[in-house]
C-alpha cells in the first residue's frame, strides 16, 4: 500500500506529490495554459528556511527561504537581510538583498558554465560523473532520448540535457517556456553551512577545522528540476548542483510543452550537513533524501564547495539496495555511535519515510565511509531497526505505517545514547543505545520497553497517541526534548497530523502532547502495549476561541491510574490538549526557547475550484505555551501556510546579575521568533528568560591532599 497522494486534475494525474503544496489550494491551476508564455508572477514559499546562526547579533544577518511558482513551476532562493536596532527589536528586510534564479538567469551561458554531477546507477566504483553528453551513461542517453519512458527514441537527448543545464535556445519550439531556470523548491527546506562546527575535540579535527574554517557559506536546497543545488551565502550564485541518479528516467519530463499540467517532484527533501570521521579522514558531509521523488538517498563531501566535482559524491542508497527504503521525506541525521566498546563510527540516519514495499516503519543507519563500488551488505555496512506494528494498529492494512522524523539525546563521548521517534500509526517509540553494540541493534534490544523475555522478545513503545474516541493519531514531527531535573529523565513534546495525501484533509482530531519520561522501563500497567497507557495519565486542557491554551495544574510523574480530575494537583505523566480547528494538525516541529515551546500547526485550505488558476490559501495557528504546564497562547499566522519556526537570541540584548557570594550568575537572554509561511517571514517578538551561569555549585574536598598525590 502506498502512503502518497494521488490526485487527478481536469483527467491530468498527478502521480505522487506530497500535500503539503496542495494545502494551497494548487489544485486548482490546471486550468491554466500549458503552452502559453508564462508571466513571471509572486512567489510562494512553504518549505523550511535557514539561518546563519542561533545567535544574532548588532551587524544582523540572512534569513535564507525557497519558493516556487505554480505558473511555470519555477522557483527561487532568496536572502533576506534581518536587522537589529538600538533597542533590541528584530525586523525583517521587506525586499531581499539576492535572488539564487536572478543568478542563473544572469549566466551569459549556464549550459556551458555550471557545474552539475549526476549520479550513476548501481554500485559503480564511479559514484557520478559529470553531467555532460560525453560523460554520461549510455542508459541515461537513452533515457534523455526519449520524450518519455514509454516513447520512441527521438534523438534529442543532448538537447534535452542542454536544457536541462539552462540552455533556452529551443525553448518555445521543440521544449517549454521557462521564466527561470531554478526548478520549484516545494517541500525542501534550506540548510546553511559555514564553518566547521567548534564542538568536536577529536584526534585530527583541529587541522581539519584550520583548514576550512575560512571556507566559503554555501545554502543547500533540494529543487524539483532533478537537483540539489548549493549556492554561495554571500551572493547568491550557484557553486554546483547534484542530480541523483534515480533522477535519470525521468529528466526528459522537465523539458515536455504540457509539463505545467502534469508536474512531478524530483529532489524535494530537505539535506542535513555536518560535519564526521570517514576512516581517518574528518569531513563536512551533506546527506539527503528525495521525498516524493524517489526512494533513496545520497551522500556527498561538501568540505569545500568551491571545489565540488564528481569524485566528492560518496555514495547512494535506494530501494534496490533494500525494499524497505521509501520515500525520504524527514529530515536525515549524521551521527555518531558506539558500535564497539569505545569504538565509534559516523553513520547517515535516515527514517524509511512512507511508500516502502513493506509498509513499515524503519529507521535506516548507513555508513558514511563506505568506500565506492562496494555493495551495501545489511548488519556490516548498514543497520535497520524495524519498528513492529502494534495490536492497536488494525487500520494497518489500510494505512502502512511510515518513520519520518526522529530526534536523540547524547553520551559523554557526543555519540547517540537514545532516539525518540513517532510512527504513522501515533506510537512514540524510545529507543536505548547506551552499551548497546552493533551486534545488538534491532528493536528487540534497542527498544526501552519490551514485555517479552529475551527468547521471545516484544517490544512495545513509550505511548500511543489516540483521541478521545480512541482513533490513532499519527506523528511525523521530530519530538522535541528537554532534560528534567532529576537524572535520566525528559520531557518529550510532539504534535500530531499528518498532511501526505488528499484524505488526510479531513476533519479529524489532533492534539498536542507533552509526555514524561522517568527513566525507568517499567510500565504503569501490566499488561500494556504502552508504557505510558492512555490519555487518562495525563491532565487534559483545552485550546479556547479566545486563543488561550489553559492546562490545569498537576504534579509530574507516572501514575499507576487514571488521575482524578477532580482532585488539586494530580500526579500526571504528562499534558494533552486537541487543536481547536477540525483540520488543524503540525507537521513542522517545535522549538524550545527557555521552558516555552512555540511551534505552527498547519489548516489546510479545501481545493479550489476547477477553473481558476487563482489558489485558495490554507493557514495555520503559531502557538506558544510551556513545555512543563501545557499553558500558553496561540493566534492565527501572519505568513499563511506556516513552515518552521526559527528561533534566535539577540545577543546585544543579554544581561548579566552581580554575582553571588557563591560565584553564581544569572543570566538574562532574549530569545526571537522568526515566523516563516507561505506569504514571506515576520518577526513576531521575543521571550526573555533567565538561566543560571557561572559557578553553579560548590563542592567540598575533604581528602584534596590525598587525592592531589
Amino acid at each position: 500500500m502506498k502512503n502518497f497522494l494521488k490526485f487527478i486534475i481536469n483527467g491530468q494525474d498527478y502521480g505522487q506529490q506530497l500535500l503539503a503544496w496542495s494545502a494551497l489550494g494548487m489544485f486548482a491551476m490546471a486550468a491554466c495554459s500549458a503552452h502559453a508564455v508564462p508571466p513571471k508572477v509572486a512567489l510562494t514559499t512553504i518549505a523550511g528556511s535557514a539561518i546563519q546562526g542561533q545567535s544574532l547579533t548588532k551587524e544582523g544577518g540572512f534569513i535564507y527561504q525557497a519558493a516556487f511558482d505554480t505558473s511555470d513551476w519555477s522557483g527561487d532562493l532568496l536572502a533576506t537581510a534581518i536587522n537589529v536596532d538600538a533597542a533590541n527589536k528584530v525586523s525583517v528586510s521587506e525586499k531581499p538583498t539576492w535572488s539564487a534564479a536572478d543568478q542563473l538567469s544572469a549566466l551569459p551561458k549556464p549550459a556551458e558554465s555550471r557545474n552539475i554531477v549526476v549520479g550513476n546507477a548501481g554500485q559503480s566504483a564511479t559514484v557520478a560523473v559529470p553531467f555532460k553528453w560525453k560523460d554520461i551513461s549510455e542508459s541515461l542517453k537513452l533515457d534523455l532520448n526519449k520524450a518519455s519512458s514509454s516513447a520512441s527514441p527521438d534523438n534529442l537527448g543532448e538537447a534535452r540535457l542542454n536544457y536541462i543545464r539552462g540552455d533556452n535556445s529551443k525553448e518555445g519550439s521543440l521544449f517549454r517556456v521557462r521564466t527561470r531556470l531554478l526548478g520549484d523548491i516545494i517541500n525542501s527546506g534550506v540548510v546553511y553551512s559555514g564553518a566547521p562546527t567548534t564542538s568536536i575535540s577529536a584526534a585530527g579535527y583541529a587541522k581539519f577545522y584550520s583548514e576550512n574554517i575560512n571556507r566559503l557559506p554555501a545554502v543547500y536546497v533540494g529543487a524539483n528540476d532533478g537537483m540539489l543545488h548549493a549556492f554561495d551565502a554571500k551572493t547568491g550564485d550557484e557553486l554546483f548542483a547534484y542530480i541523483p541518479s534515480w533522477m535519470g528516467s525521468r529528466l526528459s519530463a522537465l523539458s515536455a510543452q504540457g509539463y505545467a499540467m502534469s508536474h512531478q517532484s524530483y529532489v524535494d527533501a530537505t539535506p542535513a550537513v555536518a560535519e564526521a570521521q570517514l576512516g581517518a579522514d574528518w569531513k563536512t558531509v551533506l546527506v539527503s533524501g528525495t521525498g516524493a521523488g524517489g526512494r533513496g538517498v545520497f551522500a556527498l563531501n561538501v568540505s569545500d564547495p568551491v571545489k565540488f566535482d564528481a569524485g566528492s559524491a560518496l555514495w547512494e542508497f535506494t530501494n534496490t539496495d533494500d525494499a524497505d527504503m521509501g520515500n525520504v521525506v524527514g529530515k536525515p541525521r549524521i551521527l555518531k555511535f558506539e558500535e564497539t566498546a569505545g569504538v565509534y563510527k559516523w553513520y547517515a540516519v535516515v527514517g524509511s519515510g512512507v511508500n516502502n514495499d513493506s509498509g513499515k516503519g524503519v529507521l535506516f543507519m548507513l555508513d558514511l565511509a563506505k568506500p565506492a563500488g562496494k555493495a551495501w551488505e545489511l548488519d556490516t555496512n548498514y543497520y535497520k531497526i524495524i519498528l513492529p506494528v502494534m495490536p492497536e494498529a488494525s487500520v494497518a492494512a489500510a494505512k502502512p505505517n511510515g518513520l519520518i522524523n526522529f530526534q536523540i539525546t547524547y553520551g559523554a563521548a557526543k555519540q547517540v545514547y537514545s532516539m525518540y521517534m513517532g510512527d504513522l500509526h501515533g506510537n512514540l517509540w524510545k529507543l536505548n543505545f547506551k552499551s548497546i553494540f552493533s551486534n545488538e541493534w534491532n528493536i528487540n534490544f534497542v527498544s526501552a520497553f519490551n514485555k517479552g523475555t529475551p527468547e521471545v522478545p516484544s517490544p512495545y513503545p513509550l505511548y500511543t497517541a489516540k483521541d478521545d474516541a480512541g482513533n490513532l493519531q499519527p506523528i511525523t514531527v521530530a519530538p522535541t526534548l528537554s532534560y528534567g531535573a532529576k537524572e535520566n529523565t525528559i520531557f518529550i513534546y510532539f504534535g500530531t497530523g499528518r498532511c501526505l495525501e488528499n484524505e488526510d484533509i479531513t476533519t479529524t482530531t489532533q492534539s498536542a502532547y507533552m509526555l514524561y519520561d522517568n527513566g525507568t522501563a517499567r510500565a504503569d500497567a501490566s499488561p500494556s502495549n504502552s508504557a505510558i497507557s492512555g490519555r487518562g495519565r495525563l491532565q487534559k486542557g483545552t485550546a479556547t476561541d479566545a486563543g488561550v491554551v489553559s492546562v490545569p495544574a498537576f504534579m509530574v510523574g507516572r501514575p499507576d491510574r487514571n488521575i482524578d480530575r477532580t482532585k488539586v494537583n494530580p500526579i500526571a505523566a504528562g499534558w494533552v490538549f486537541d487543536f481547536p480547528d477540525s483540520r488543524e494538525r503540525q507537521i513542522y516541529s517545535a522549538s524550545l526557547l527557555g521552558d516555552t515551546l512555540t511551534f505552527g500547526t498547519l489548516i489546510p485550505a479545501l481545493s479550489g475550484s476547477s477553473g481558476s488558476c487563482n489558489a485558495t490559501a490554507g493557514t495555520g495557528m503559531q502557538y506558544s505555551v510551556s513545555i512543563l504546564t501545557g499553558s500558553g497562547e496561540f493566534k492565527a499566522s501572519e505568513v499563511g501556510i506556516l513552515g518552521d519556526t526559527i528561533a534566535v537570541e539577540v545577543v546585544s540584548a543579554r544581561k548579566y546579575k552581580p554575582k553571588d557570594s557563591t560565584g553564581k550568575i544569572i543570566k538574562s537572554m532574549t530569545m526571537q521568533t522568526l515566523q516563516q509561511g507561505s506569504t514571506g517571514v515576520a518577526s513576531i517578538g521575543g521571550k526573555t528568560t533567565e538561566i543560571i551561569a557561572g559557578r553553579l555549585s560548590w563542592r567540598q574536598i575533604h581528602n584534596f591532599q590525598y587525592l592531589k598525590k
